[in-house]
């Protein structure tokens, strides 16, 4: 018998059915796919956030020091409001500000609901919730779904952590299966009606960190060293392919190979995409003044994107192709908006998560459970390197490690530890 839905479990379980409900929604009765799906998706999962966030202190399921910012939310806090006072004093776009700082928002309430959240039911029903059948079921449909589809029907980073972590952690031989098929599913996708295999190189980035940290979880130090050889030699072998070869792949590896070979960069309009996107980054930094580099441009800063050879920002950009917002690259994206001070904390924040994992690491505290919150925030934080959205604009992560501060704090509270006991 599964037990009850933890309050952590209905919020992930919640925003998988309006995800997908709304891309639904959104493809087949509104005619909107594609990236002209992302303002309206991000509505729905802000608006979601604030719903459950009003429960959530409606039926005091956090406590009063939910009101004090943690240090780390204070810096952001901090971060947010300098960057907001230069967006505004330099003019720059009104509803990029509004929506960096709903983003920003959101995202410290969201990190302080759950890591003051109140003493009473285990972690682990966060994971039996996820991989209860119904739930499973519902996944795999949606993933189903999506093959077809203009667009995926799911998040797509909260959908590879849960595949990913079916088939590595969970013990259940349905949910290892389960896992698996929507592994594959997820990364089947149709081109004029012929399914084929899509891989994101992100994602294979991603995983591959994923792929680290179980195996220092489980301490298989000598796989990890013999892992990272073979990899070195897929690279290698991968090298050695002739182009005609190569030109049969699916197109990010094919891309990857052959910039590796030393293909010119401005033939591949992905990956050129974001060098472009750096270079007007820092074009607009030219005459910058001090406090611009220390604070950033401020929110709403936006770019100039009609030399572009990828023409998809300018057409998605809600104020057209001359004032593009969406900057791909995490580390120019935060620099843009929040300068030097927004690059130390990412830093802190990335910093802070790696530590982390080591102490419970070192500490023998790390356990199941805990690995679910780990492999989701650092799975989204190597995955928003060269798409800086699937950080910024997303509600799940600071979730996520308000989660995981809340299950490590237990460990100084005496509260009962959340050791594994997953089926």
């Amino acid at each position: 018998m599964r037990p009850g839905l933890d309050h952590f479990g209905l919020f992930l379980a919640g925003f998988i059915v309006l995800y997908g409900a709304t891309s639904l929604a959104l493809e087949h009765l509104a005619g909107i796919v594609g990236f002209a799906k992302t303002p309206y998706l991000n509505a729905g999962a802000y608006l979601y956030a604030i719903v459950f966030t009003g429960l959530t202190l409606v039926l005091d399921r956090t406590s009063l020091r939910a009101v004090v910012p943690h240090p780390v939310a204070l810096f952001v806090l901090a971060a947010l409001l300098a960057s907001a006072i230069m967006g505004v004093a330099n003019g720059n776009a009104g509803q990029y500000i509004a929506a960096w700082s709903l983003y920003l928002l959101t995202a410290v309430v969201m990190f302080q609901i759950f890591r003051y959240r109140r003493p009473g039911g285990a972690p682990g029903q966060v994971v039996d919730t996820l991989y209860s059948l119904p739930f499973l079921a519902l996944a795999i449909a949606f993933a189903i779904l999506s093959v077809f589809a203009k667009d995926n029907h799911y998040q797509y980073v909260l959908f590879e952590v849960i595949a990913l972590y079916g088939m590595l952690i969970r013990r259940s031989v349905i949910d290892k299966a389960a896992g698996a098929l929507l592994y594959l599913l997820i990364h089947l996708g149709s081109n004029d009606g012929f399914v084929q295999v899509e891989i994101n190189r992100a994602s294979i980035l991603a995983v591959g960190a994923v792929g680290l940290l179980f195996l220092l979880y489980r301490k298989y130090l000598v796989t990890t060293f013999f892992l990272l050889f073979v990899a070195l030699g897929i690279i290698g072998f991968a090298l050695s392919l002739d182009d005609a070869t190569v030109e049969t792949l699916p197109r990010n590896i094919k891309e990857a190979i052959l910039l590796m070979k030393g293909d010119d960069l401005y033939h591949h309009v992905s990956s050129y995409q974001r060098v472009f996107e750096g270079q007007k980054v820092m074009e607009d930094y030219r005459e910058a003044s001090d406090a611009e580099w220390l604070v950033g441009k401020g929110l709403g800063r936006t770019v100039d994107m009609s030399g572009a050879t990828d023409r998809t920002p300018g057409q998605h950009a809600l104020l057209g192709v001359l004032e593009v917002h969406n900057i791909h690259f995490l580390h120019f994206a935060v620099f843009h908006k929040f300068g030097l001070i927004g690059l130390g904390v990412l830093g802190l924040i990335a910093g802070g998560l790696a530590w982390m994992f080591l102490a419970d690491l070192a500490m023998r505290r790390l356990d199941d459970i805990r690995m679910f919150f780990y492999i989701y925030l650092v799975y989204t934080l190597v995955f928003a390197v060269p798409a800086s959205n699937f950080l910024i604009a997303n509600p799940l992560w600071p979730a996520f490690l308000g989660m995981l501060c809340w299950i490590r704090g237990s460990d100084r509270s005496g509260l009962p530890q959340a050791r594994s006991t997953l089926p």
